[in-house]
Order: structure tokens, then sequence, then C-alpha cells
């Protein structure tokens, strides 16, 4: 029980005064070490990939948790097991879920050991120190409006033709999405992104804005909202607030559906051709998300190792960007 109190204090005086004993807040910088740790793993080289992160998360006030739980892994793989431990606790504070953990395969042994049940029995409080540091008015709200949003959607679905799927759009979908979009401008102006930092989850604000960008080519080449809050956008994520990676899929929507489904860009939403991967690393490397080849060597290396790099946004092809 002595145990449990210290190590539970611990992990509570470290979330509640990092954000005052912060050294850096540029995440623009973040997201390039992150950068360079994913391009250090594909190399195998994870001895120097786990520095990068040790240094990342002694030097700002907040992690996203995908990287507490690579890692963690990297940790259990050297055989650091009290270091694994450690950023396990912290990726529960930060919002890593028991479902989650549990079907990761490449932990399988780590769940079996005597740590794991003490982790277990801690596992509340520890998500109560990711409650406590997310604002939860804003993510009902962002939750909410993102579900009525998709629900409005669907009813393109049943439109027979893309003319009749973009009449919908425009006429039917656009009107609800533009309230949403409009409450989601004040959100980012009164508080920041809603994020992972800000409501513990980036995929409702990100299907907002992707939906967005998907309404038909008319819509996006006369649009004038995302294209005023596209470098508020750029500037979320140098704030932390907003992942590479989720700005990559919103903004992919808006270049591929304004071409005419002709330009690939980030690869997600469109496969790209062989001549448009050089320019998708340019603009990907301008953001801090990893170039296409990475990517795909990180897919290749979870299927050898069993290993999750949590790679958001999965296209087809098992989550690999291929190039025709």
């Amino acid at each position: 029980m002595k145990q449990y109190i210290v190590i539970l204090s611990f992990v509570l005086i470290l979330s509640t005064l990092s954000t005052a004993f912060s050294v850096r807040n540029d995440y623009s910088a973040y997201h390039s070490e992150v950068y360079q740790a994913e391009e250090l793993i594909v190399q195998e080289s994870f001895v120097e990939a786990l520095n990068i992160y040790r240094r990342l998360f002694e030097n700002y006030n907040f992690i996203f948790v995908r990287d507490y739980k690579v890692a963690t892994q990297i940790a259990w793989h050297l055989n650091l097991e009290d270091e694994a431990y450690q950023y396990l606790r912290l990726g529960i504070a930060g919002g890593w879920e028991m479902k989650s953990i549990k079907g990761n395969k490449f932990l399988k042994e780590l769940l079996q050991q005597n740590e794991w049940t003490v982790i277990k029995s801690q596992y509340d409080s520890l998500r109560n120190v990711f409650n406590q540091n997310i604002n939860q008015e804003i993510r009902a709200e962002v939750r909410e409006m993102s579900l009525r949003d998709q629900r409005k959607a669907l009813g393109s679905v049943f439109r027979i033709g893309s003319k009749s799927q973009d009449q919908f759009g425009e006429n039917k979908f656009a009107p609800l999405n533009e309230k949403h979009l409009s409450r989601l401008m004040e959100i980012i102006e009164n508080e920041g992104f809603p994020g992972e930092k800000l409501v513990g989850y980036e995929p409702w604000g990100q299907g907002i804005l992707s939906r967005h960008n998907s309404i038909s080519q008319a819509y996006c080449k006369s649009d004038t909202l995302y294209p005023f809050l596209r470098p508020i956008l750029l500037s979320s994520i140098n704030k932390g607030n907003l992942s590479p990676a989720s700005f990559a899929w919103i903004d992919d929507w808006f270049i591929t559906v304004e071409s005419g489904w002709s330009t690939g860009s980030y690869g997600y939403v469109k496969q790209l051709k062989k001549n448009e991967v050089s320019k998708s690393n340019e603009i990907r490397e301008q953001i801090g998300l990893r170039k296409v080849e990475t990517r795909n060597q990180l897919i290749d290396l979870q299927s050898e190792t069993q290993m999750d790099f949590y790679l958001p946004v999965r296209p087809a092809e098992n989550g690999k960007i291929l190039a025709n």
C-alpha cells in the first residue's frame, strides 16, 4: 500500500507541476524530434530513439499520448522494465485506455508481470489525472457536434450519383456543418483547437473540418472558411493543440476534393502517384510529419515485431501509403 501511494503521488505531482516548470513550448520542435525518433526506429536504432523520447518527456508540459505508447514499447523491447512501467503509467494519466493497452500484442508479456497487477489497481486514479487535465465541458460539446455532423453526412450515402451527392452536401449538410464550424472557430479563438491537449481526443474536431472540406469540388472552390482557418490550424500545431497527422487529414481532403480528385498531397485521402511522393514528403516535413517511406517502413516493422506505432489515419493496403 505504501509503494502504491508513493508511486501515485509521483505521477500526480509530475502531472500537476509539469506546466509550471516546463522549459519548452515550441511544438514545431517537438514534432521535429518525433520525426527524428521515427527515422531511428525504422533503422532499429532503439536506444537512440528512446533517448529522444526521454528528452521530450523532460522538456515539454504536454505529451501526446501516442509518444508514451511508443516509448513504453521501446523500453520494454530494450528490457528496461522499470522505465516501461513508468511510461505506461504516464500514458494512462495522458489518456491511454485499458482496452488499447490490453489490445497491444507486443505488451502481452508485460501484462503478465506482477507490476501490471499494481498498475491495474492504480488505473482509476491515473485516469482521474487525465480527466482533470482536460476541459470536460468542451469535450462533451465538440463530441456532440461531431456526432450530429456525422449523422447528417450519412444522408449523402443514400443519394445515387455524384451530382445528387454534391447537391445534398451543398444544400442539406453544409448549413449544419457551417454552424458547427463557426462554433469550432470560437473555441479555437478562446481555448485553442479542441484536440488531445484540450479535450483528450482529436478526431471529433478533425472530423468536423474534414467533412467540411469534402462537401464537393464546387463548394471547396468557393469556400472562404477553411482558407481562413488554415493558417490558424498551422499555428495550432506549433502550440501543441493539433497533431501534424490530424492537420494532414483535414488539409488532404481540401486539396483532393478541390482538385476534383486529380491531385494527391499527403496520401491519406487519395493514393499517391510516384511523381507526387517527393512533394508529399516536402509538405509533410514542413509540419513535422513522417515521410511516406518512413510510414511504410513503420508498417513493415509492426508486422515483424508486433509493436504498434499507433499511426493515425489508416489508408488502404494495410495502412501503407503506396505510390502507383
